[in-house]
């Protein structure tokens, strides 16, 4: 059984370059059948594929007998010479502070504790021995929460650990069944753990388990073989969408979110529009929460090329058309206009404004403007702009409200910019990325260059 189920797995992990330059694995063994079938293979495919194996158990302390459990983990290392890392949490604690379920909780802390275990052992990979079996459960269980064809793959031969993106996840055993697991234990002359919790119908996987799948059995006996074949169409179907996802590229990166052209991301898939906020949302160090609802919303204000909708911490903002994925922008402080040295500098609301008779050269982070003081009535000031102010733009006194509009400055720039006034209003803003400016004659030219303090 051992030998047949080892050819299997190797075919399965070359096939998708599970094991690729890896030195060293890292399997996560809670001395259940599938775990130790898992370790064994594992043993059996080592001078094939040229890595040496770590084994891991962390014990969750949700039953009293857990750390025997630990024990019988250590001790059956020891008999087969592989070297065992150990530890503990206790999950319940955790889940009842952090208002949290307890499947979760102890997946989040269990994968936590993984990820740490490889780095110091220098893992290049961490191995779970999820079966055939456990992805048709996965499957069922995505669909039962409606997930799009992302989640009906189920669980991915290769990915990244939850919560520690930098490791690598393999799951070598998706091609055994568990039954075979139990037989692989049996030849080996091990009587793996048994765990009364997965009798538990309270959790959800152990519902799928007992009661679900073998209803649907009665309808279609082969359910699990229709389940998988269902996550496999699902799995190139979702290839497709995440090429399609890369087909939208930002215009621009800046420190206030990515920019796209907002029809570039209305010409996306639901679920490639989906892939985009939550790649970009990573390069904030971000986490988005997307669903369904979500995403309409977004969609609604895309057809509309305008308004705004958070993903969890992740803001989409749609304005002049343009879109902008990245963080809530922080709350522009209001400050009290001040009178400008002309020429010198002054501070005022977070700005350093310099003003100049001549040219001032460019600097990193500075905003430019060229004043024109043939019209200026009093002393210059700077201030933040006001609703109904105006100002002379291209020969004519407008809105400053409409000059930005029609200049295209999206509304997140617009809560950023200060003007340059007089008593009679409007002269110049500050901070666009647009000129807003026009010609100006040498000898009515005032050179402001204003940079955050």
């Amino acid at each position: 059984m051992i030998d047949e189920a080892v050819r299997r797995v190797a075919a399965f992990a070359e096939e998708e370059r599970l094991f690729r330059g890896a030195k060293r694995v890292l399997v996560a063994v809670s001395g259940g059948p599938d775990s130790i079938a898992c370790l064994l293979i594992l043993l059996g495919l080592r001078e094939r594929f040229g890595f040496d194996v770590t084994v891991c158990h962390f014990d969750h302390k949700l039953r009293p007998d857990s750390a025997a459990d630990l024990e019988f983990v250590r001790e059956l290392c020891a008999k087969l010479d592989v070297s065992c890392k150990t530890g503990e949490g206790d999950v319940r604690a955790v889940a009842t502070e952090t208002k949290a379920g307890i499947e979760e909780t102890a997946r989040q802390m269990r994968y936590q504790f993984l990820a740490f275990m490889a780095e110091n052992a220098g893992a290049d990979r961490i191995v779970t021995g999820h079966t055939l079996d456990d992805q048709a459960e996965t499957v069922l269980m995505r669909i039962t929460r409606g997930s799009g064809v992302r989640g009906i793959r189920g669980m991915l031969p290769a990915g990244e650990v939850p919560g520690a993106s930098a490791q690598r996840l393999i799951r070598p055993l998706l091609v055994v069944r568990r039954e075979e697991t139990a037989a692989i234990c049996a030849e080996a002359g091990i009587v793996p753990l048994s765990d009364p919790s997965n009798d538990d119908r309270s959790f959800r996987r152990n519902l799928i388990r007992h009661e679900t799948l073998p209803a649907l059995r009665l309808v279609n006996p082969l359910i699990e073989d229709a389940l998988l074949r269902l996550a496999a169409s699902a799995r190139e179907a979702f290839a497709r969408t995440e090429k399609e996802s890369f087909t939208a590229q930002p215009v621009a990166r800046l420190p206030i979110g990515v920019i796209f052209r907002t029809e570039v991301l209305a010409g996306l898939e639901t679920e490639a529009l989906s892939l985009v906020i939550e790649r970009e949302a990573g390069f904030f160090s971000l986490r988005p929460e997307v669903n369904r609802t979500r995403l309409t919303n977004l969609r609604a204000a895309l057809a509309r090329g305008a308004g705004e909708v958070a993903f969890g911490d992740v803001l989409v903002e749609l304005s002049c058309g343009s879109t902008r994925i990245g963080p809530r922008l922080e709350t522009v402080v209001p400050f009290e206009s001040k009178v400008l040295n002309v020429p010198g500098a002054t501070a005022a609301g977070g700005w350093r404004v310099e003003v100049a008779t001549s040219p001032i050269p460019a600097a990193p982070g500075a905003a430019l403007v060229v004043v024109d003081t043939s019209r200026q009535k009093g002393a210059l000031r700077v201030r933040m702009l006001q609703p109904g102010d105006r100002m002379h733009y291209r020969g004519m006194v407008r809105k400053v409200s409409d000059v930005l509009i029609n200049a295209k400055v999206p509304a997140w720039e617009r809560r950023g910019l200060i003007a340059i006034a007089d008593s009679g209003g409007v002269l110049a803003i500050v901070g666009a990325s647009v000129d807003l400016g026009g010609k100006v004659a040498e000898e009515d030219a005032l050179w402001v260059r204003a940079t955050r303090i």
